[in-house]
């Protein structure tokens, strides 16, 4: 990862550190946090936010111990297929994400009509 910062102020100074993987985690969460029930958006589209890989937006999602709270479930492959989840099986993630209202082909990849465009819904395009 390139160029991902934090900004702090200690001591009355504003203080521009590199981010450390739990300050990134922590950005993953948050984006995570704003997709909507009903809706995916896949590994990639975080990385993209973040100038990132898709393995390290999966790595630290793995990580999450919030489940349901932090929805990690929402996040799936650019092309439609579930992929992991921590702590039960794929078909688990697969009912919390019917069970939301996602919809699924017959192929068993999720609709492409589920995919929530998150950078425009961020506004970061157009």
């Amino acid at each position: 990862m390139q160029g991902l910062i934090v900004l702090s102020v200690k001591n009355n100074k504003l203080v521009v550190e590199k981010a450390s993987m739990r300050d990134i985690c922590e950005v993953v969460y948050a984006l995570v946090s704003l997709i909507p029930q009903g809706f995916v958006v896949s590994y990639s589209c975080i990385a993209r936010i973040l100038g990132t890989t898709p393995r390290l937006v999966a790595w630290c999602l793995r990580r999450n111990k919030l489940l349901i709270a932090i929805p990690c479930h929402r996040v799936v492959y650019s092309d439609g297929r579930v992929g992991g989840y921590t702590g039960a099986s794929t078909s688990f993630k697969r009912q919390l994400l019917e069970y939301e209202g996602v919809l699924f082909e017959p192929s068993g990849r999720v609709s492409r009509g589920c995919f929530l465009d998150l950078e425009k819904h961020l506004g970061l395009k157009h």
